[in-house]
């Protein structure tokens, strides 16, 4: 079993009874690792492994796939609870593949504007997802605040007027659950075509603007015949004003979770200037920031 991490030896004996003979890490987030494992007997699978003070955890992730299921293609689930003797939580899906739509894209096998209809064609599905569905609710303040301690209240002034729009207009949308990071890496294409809605961590219950203006956000669909197309393919009548003002809200996010001087970081700075020169109404002094002042 060389190579293979300690956890995911653990999670796997633990959690289905079987030895991992071979596992490479797939993503690194804040609260959580995922590997792409092969088992004894040749089985594949995907194992993400949450830490124990992880607000959200593998339990909660495996209730949203199961509920998700009933709308969306999802990743089987073939256990999930707690890795023995560590304390953290596992949940152990089928591997798919390793095609998403992302790569998909890039190797010009599938057409920018048509993974942007199918990404949003999962949205529009997954906002089905019943009411009742038992996962702790989150206002939309609470994201807000959790980026104010990530880059100071401060910075937060950049889009005022952003989040006074969003403040204003939110409570008279129809509210849904948000899966809350539909870009084209998080959609999986099996060895049948189909698409596949993977990592939900992030969900919660919100407008439907405002997954659909993190998807424009992650995918850069920011051109005014991407915003139509979306609003086309999604069906549902859509507040552009409120989807706007959270694009805004989701840039700034992205540009400050980046690698400091990284070129990720630095893309994230040019969307975000590009983003306030082409609607000043959402920014406070957008002249500043289109000069190329940087955030502090």
């Amino acid at each position: 079993m060389s190579g293979v991490a300690p956890v995911v030896v653990r999670a796997c004996r633990g959690l289905l009874d079987a030895e991992a003979v071979s596992s490479r890490r797939l993503a690194t987030g804040s609260r959580s690792l995922v590997y792409r494992v092969r088992l004894a007997d040749g089985q594949g699978v995907v194992v993400k492994v949450y830490a124990a003070t992880a607000l959200r955890n593998a339990l909660t992730e495996a209730r949203v796939s199961a509920a998700a299921a009933d709308f969306v293609a999802v990743p089987p689930v073939l256990a999930v609870g707690l890795v023995p003797s560590l304390g953290s939580t596992a949940l152990i899906t089928r591997d798919l593949g390793p095609v998403t739509l992302e790569q998909a894209v890039a190797e010009g096998r599938v057409p920018y504007r048509y993974a942007l209809r199918r990404a949003v064609a999962l949205l529009k599905a997954f906002h089905r997802i019943p009411a009742s569905l038992p996962v702790p609710r989150r206002p939309f303040a609470d994201h807000v605040a959790s980026l104010a301690r990530r880059c100071g209240s401060s910075t937060l002034l950049h889009i005022e007027p952003a989040l006074e729009c969003i403040a204003s207009r939110i409570s008279a949308r129809r509210s849904v659950w948000c899966h809350g990071d539909v870009h084209f890496g998080n959609i999986v294409i099996a060895a049948d075509g189909m698409d596949h809605l993977v990592d939900f961590p992030h969900i919660w219950h919100g407008p439907p603007e405002f997954d659909l203006a993190q998807t424009l956000t992650m995918t850069n669909a920011l051109a005014p015949d991407d915003l139509h197309a979306v609003k086309r393919h999604y069906g549902t009548p859509v507040d552009t004003r409120l989807l706007t003002a959270l694009v805004a809200f989701h840039t700034l996010r992205c540009w400050v979770h980046s690698t400091p001087h990284s070129r990720d970081q630095q893309l994230w700075a040019a969307r975000f200037r590009a983003l306030a020169a082409r609607q000043p109404e959402l920014f406070r002094n957008p002249a500043r920031l289109t000069a190329g002042r940087t955030i502090r």
